[in-house]
């Protein structure tokens, strides 16, 4: 730990391993403890601001390890030591200030920030473990207890952390062993407390100081519960002291409770008062404690019945803490009347180790151990005296299972599994059986078998579950009890009640996931031949949860459950195997335990059936809909495992489920359904059955489905079945043509997102044509005013029709009215012109025309209040071409023939676009900059076919781009488009082609994104690195030498061009500001005079009276200056230039 290379390393997986701060921490202490030491200070009412600050940072410092306390460990000897000797002569001095009121008054208050540091080390790592470096000896007891006496007297005046840290020392100084009674010296000078005598007895002082803080809320009730609690089970205090103040505790409890319980039909009184509540919960809690603590019941037993008048009570439905107390309070009452008898010969394990499971020899260990089994033996005849009381608190505890908050029930479940690990083998079955019954309440039994759990509540299953878990653990389910119980636990796997649109029971399937992860440790060795018949079902249950449930935690239990069965039981077929597949990460994430998990583990034949079977009768019927993609997605890998069982047992319910009146049954049936005749499209022609039965399925689908509510989900899923239908070639007839072309429409008309339909349509249109009338009715659609999401889904959709529609989709993207329309006739465009590629006709005659309006796309800068949505068509047009161009390597050399200034033009604004702030823009120009530099033929080994200058220019851009054709691809090189920096470095040389056009386009992209933070620094920091080897650079052949005086005219000319508007303005005098400040334009010459000028007559212009004074003094500095001298002359008078010209430029 105290390895100086350790103290460099950093955390491992973002989790402290270590005390890393451990020397600052002790250096801070160390020297707040030497000035909490200087006693001259402590009748100040707070500690000096240093002090404060260093222990706020060593607050800050301990709070971060909340998630990993026992770092800390190695030093909380030293740290606690420390502190607390401190308090400790703090606490002598304040006694003896006490009983001596001569002394020097102290402050209650100077040590709060101690206290504070104390409590935050109970907090982060338990006040048990902190507790064991306090001082207990009999000397601190009265110091102590005067000490937390004082702060008491006057609770506004102390902090709360000061009391709780009091309370607890004096939790430990309880525990001494002698006689309170010999230590009592009589305190004097107390001041006095209301409900406490000045007479009393220090132990009787000690009580009622701590009955004072039972009605508070936060930590000071827990620490005054412990500290009584341990002061009444002394036995010095117990006979004396516990009847009393149980029957005051019974008597605390029925008079905050009074208004409910003398008031019962009285809504008005139905939710008792915070204060009522707080002193019912801390009552509570000492009672819990106290019967822990307690080994015999003898001195409590008169009020025992009035206990149970409190626990049945039902006062507390609003107060799930109040309850959970009393449901501990109950368990713990009851452990206290029942004898401590080990049942050991209930307690044999089998313990077959995991090499002895991996040979196959866990059955014949398990045969040998059976004998000992007490239940096959009937052994089990210890005669034990059971008081009646018992029942009446395990009747009050399975109640608890059935409530609604599951701090109560998980409460009430580890209750009844301490309280049954005591009693004879008979009563033990009896509350094994009640609890199982919970199950089985409001159940009903299909015709084919099955558990419908519709009419239940998960409270009650979740309860139970949890309590048979706990029951499972402490070896209470024998044989007979585990045949009935499993099967209900089973179903419990998959427990799901939908409530409106969202659904309830991951709880009970994790609970069900706890059981079944008990069942393998449980401790019967005769349960195992249990296991062994049902391990088949046990088995295929948890492998499909484990992939196939919703929640995450759910199938992580599953996978935990599977593993503890693989290495406990050895009883599950291929369970190493199956084990690695649905491990737990490889469930973790639900899109690979869905499709990559469930296909690997259908390879194993036993488990086949049962995960086809659980996505056909659950998964596909999901409320929720990413689910029930995901189980088609599913569906579509697993079925052609098994067509036969899919096709034969499968289909016909799916297919009976299409005209459900629920919508996710609906959805779910007609997707699986496509799903199906998609995946095993031969088995099912083959059978004419089948094959009526998907083809009706659109037939079959109530006409009000698809026009009423929930239609656009209805036809989403027939877009989808039609789409299946069309990519394995069905062969239709022309009437279910037109059906299904009808149904298209619909969905294309009804839906939002249309993006998977289009894709459906794209297929059905490749498989089987459209007719004439058909064509024409999706154009007239789109130029007739419809609403305008549906003539963005038709424009989004005629990316699947002919060539003949080009010059359509050309218009939208010129002249579309939304910009959603745009940017799906972009989209739409470059998937049509894919289609007429791969049709292998020669004729491009579109292509012009295509390229013309994509490159007009380019320019779109649309904003509204959505922010710059032109981007979306800047996007798709980039990827569009891209498309276009990667598909043909002639394109290039086409359009440069046919219209040189628009393939120039084009090249222009695609190295603009490399400069774009959003990243995924800036990644689909950087792809569409390769294509044309290195996958495009014009220019390169010495091709002279197309415009000469479109050529010229990319093979100068192709020298003057540093990464070489063998990285164009960011797949074998670290350089990607999205890294802002590495872009702008990779793209500004080509600042130094000679085509002026290129150069300007370029030039411009940089200053807008110059102005922008965060990007903007990375953008100037690229354009300041490349001026400074303008002067060095010599000229090549191809390419013009572009100095540093033509960067600054090119600054200029931004200032001069539209100096009526700051769009460019703005962003220019940023760039240069910048650029000048960090003396990238040092080597410019008589350009200063022309910039300045330039820059005069902006101002003079554009703003000058907004400016104020500064206005005249930029005036003046511009053209008095004489900015031709030397730079270091003209130094000065730049920066007051730039300083003031800052101050008046808006923010990007």
């Amino acid at each position: 730990m105290n390895n100086p290379a350790a103290d460099d390393t950093e955390d491992v997986g973002s989790m402290p391993t270590f005390f890393k701060e451990h020397v600052e921490f002790f250096d801070s202490l160390d020297w707040i403890l030497d000035s909490a030491k200087q006693s001259e200070t402590w009748s100040l009412s707070v500690a000096p601001e240093e002090e404060s600050e260093r222990v706020e940072r060593l607050i800050r410092i301990i709070n971060s390890y909340q998630e990993q306390p026992m770092c800390l460990d190695p030093h909380l000897g030293r740290i606690v030591g420390q502190i607390i000797k401190v308090v400790q002569q703090y606490v002598y001095v304040f006694y003896d200030n006490t009983v001596d009121s001569k002394s020097a008054p102290i402050s209650v208050t100077r040590f709060d920030g101690i206290f504070d540091l104390l409590y935050i080390l109970c907090k982060v790592r338990g006040y048990k473990i902190i507790l064991r470096f306090f001082p207990h000896g009999v000397v601190d007891i009265e110091p102590v207890f005067a000490t937390l006496w004082l702060f008491s007297a006057d609770l506004n005046a102390t902090a709360w952390q000061s009391r709780y840290i009091l309370l607890i020392w004096l939790s430990l100084l309880a525990m001494i062993p002698f006689d309170i009674k010999s230590i009592d010296s009589g305190i004097a000078n107390l001041p006095a407390i209301s409900s406490i005598s000045s007479n009393q007895s220090l132990i009787e002082r000690w009580i009622g100081l701590g009955k004072l803080f039972l009605g508070k809320s936060g930590c000071e009730m827990e620490g005054a519960a412990v500290m009584l609690s341990r002061l009444l089970s002394r036995k010095d205090s117990g006979a004396s002291f516990q009847p009393s103040f149980v029957k005051w505790a019974v008597q605390q409890i029925n008079d905050a409770a009074s208004p409910v319980i003398n008031h019962p039909n009285d809504e008005s009184k139905a939710v008792l008062p915070i204060e009522s509540v707080l002193q019912i919960n801390g009552t509570l809690r000492v009672l819990c404690h106290l019967f822990s603590a307690m080994t015999s019941p003898a001195l409590i037993e008169n009020q025992i019945p009035l206990l149970l008048d409190i626990f049945s009570l039902d006062a507390f439905d609003h107060h799930s803490v109040t309850r959970k107390l009393i449901s501990k309070a109950v368990q713990r009452l009851a452990l206290l009347l029942l004898p401590v008898t080990v049942l050991e010969k209930r307690r044999v394990h089998a313990r077959p180790s995991l090499r002895t499971n991996l040979n196959g020899n866990g059955a014949d260990t398990v045969s040998s151990l059976c004998s000992t089994d007490p239940c096959t033996s009937g052994e089990d005849s210890i005669d034990v005296d059971i008081p009646e009381e018992v029942e009446l608190f395990v009747g009050i505890l399975l109640q608890k299972l059935r409530d609604k908050d599951t701090i109560v029930r998980w409460s009430a479940a580890k209750g009844i599994g301490r309280i049954t690990e005591r009693l004879p083998l008979a009563f033990a079955q009896e509350i094994v059986t009640a609890v199982g019954d919970i199950l089985k309440e409001e159940t009903l039994r299909t015709e084919d078998g099955r558990i419908d759990v519709s009419m239940t509540t998960e409270y009650s299953w979740h309860g139970s579950l949890l309590c048979l878990a706990e029951l499972s653990r402490r070896g209470m389910l024998y044989p007979q009890a585990l045949r009935e119980i499993i099967p209900w636990v089973v179903r419990g796997l998959t427990f799901e009640i939908q409530r409106g649109d969202y659904s309830v029971g991951s709880n009970v399937r994790d609970a069900a996931c706890y059981v079944m992860w008990s069942l393998a440790r449980i401790p019967n060795p005769s349960s195992r031949r249990v296991f062994a018949e049902m391990s088949t079902q046990m088995a295929a249950t948890l492998v499909s949860v484990a992939v196939f449930d919703r929640e995450s935690s759910v199938r992580r239990a599953a996978s935990a459950a599977f593993q503890e069965h693989v290495g406990r039981q050895s009883a599950f077929p291929h369970g190493i195997a199956v084990l690695q597949l649905v491990d737990f990460f490889s469930v973790g994430i639900m899109r690979n335990a869905f499709i990559k998990a469930s296909r690997n583990v259908a390879e194993f034949e036993v488990y086949r059936h049962p995960l086809l079977h659980h996505l056909c009768t659950v998964t596909i019927y999901h409320w929720d809909l990413k689910t029930r993609d995901l189980a088609i997605r599913a569906l579509r890998e697993l079925a052609p495992a098994s067509p036969r069982y899919v096709l034969t047992l499968l289909l016909p319910e799916i297919v009976s489920n299409v005209s459900s009146p629920f919508l996710a049954v609906r959805h779910g049936a007609i997707a699986a359904t496509g799903a199906i005749a998609e995946s095993i499209a031969a088995e099912i022609k083959a059978d004419a059955n089948a094959t009526k039965m998907v083809l009706d399925v659109a037939d079959n689908v109530p006409q009000r489905y698809i026009e009423d509510f929930g239609a656009g989900l209805t036809l989403t899923a027939l877009a989808f079945y039609m789409g299946c239908l069309s990519r394995a070639k069905w062969n239709i007839g022309d009437n279910v043509q037109s059906r299904f072309f009808g149904l298209f429409e619909m969905a294309l008309v009804a839906c939002k997102n249309v993006d998977g339909i289009v894709d459906d349509f794209t297929a059905f249109v490749d498989a089987y044509g459209l007719k004439p009338e058909q064509h024409s009715c999706i154009e007239n659609n789109i130029k007739v005013a419809k609403s305008g999401t549906s003539r963005e889904s038709l424009v989004l959709a005629m990316g699947a029709l002919a060539e003949q529609d080009i010059g359509l989709l050309c218009s939208v993207v010129t002249k579309g009215e939304t910009v959603e329309m745009r940017r799906n006739a972009a989209v739409a465009l470059g998937r049509l012109c894919r289609r007429t590629q791969d049709s292998k006709r020669n004729d491009k005659t579109w292509a012009v025309g295509v390229v013309a309006a994509l490159s007009q796309g380019l320019n779109d800068h649309s904003i509204d209040n959505r922010g710059d949505v032109g981007s979306w068509v800047r996007k798709q047009s980039l990827q569009s071409l891209a498309i276009i161009f990667d598909h043909d390597n002639q394109m290039a050399q086409r359009i440069s023939a046919e219209d040189g200034a628009l393939a120039m033009r084009l090249v222009g604004q695609v190295l603009c676009a490399t400069t774009e702030k959003i990243d995924k823009l800036r990644a689909a120009a950087g792809r569409m900059f390769e294509i044309l530099l290195y996958k495009q033929q014009i220019g390169q080994n010495g091709t002279a076919a197309g415009n000469v200058d479109v050529g010229k220019c990319l093979n100068q851009l192709r020298q003057l781009d540093p990464m070489q054709p063998d990285h164009c691809s960011a797949n074998g090189d670290e350089f990607t488009w999205t890294d802002a920096a590495a872009a702008f470095r990779r793209v500004v040389p080509a600042l130094s082609v000679s085509y002026e056009q290129i150069r300007r386009s370029l030039f411009e992209g940089l200053v807008f994104t110059g102005s922008a933070e965060p990007l903007g620094k990375f953008a100037v920091n690229a354009v300041a690195a490349y001026a400074e080897t303008l002067s060095e650079t010599v000229a090549s052949e191809s390419a013009a030498q572009w100095n540093v005086n033509g960067l600054v005219a090119e600054l200029t000319r931004l200032l001069h061009t539209d100096k009526r508007t700051s769009k460019i303005i703005n962003p220019a005098l940023i760039v240069a500001d910048q650029l000048i400040e960090q003396g990238a334009l040092l080597a410019a010459d008589t350009k200063r005079q022309v910039a300045a000028d330039h820059l005069f007559e902006v101002v003079c212009i554009h703003g000058a009276a907004d400016m104020g004074d500064d206005g005249a003094g930029i005036g003046s500095l511009l053209s008095e200056t004489e900015w031709m001298q030397d730079t270091v002359d003209v130094k000065e008078a730049r920066s007051r230039l730039t300083k003031m010209i800052r101050r008046h430029i808006p923010p990007s």
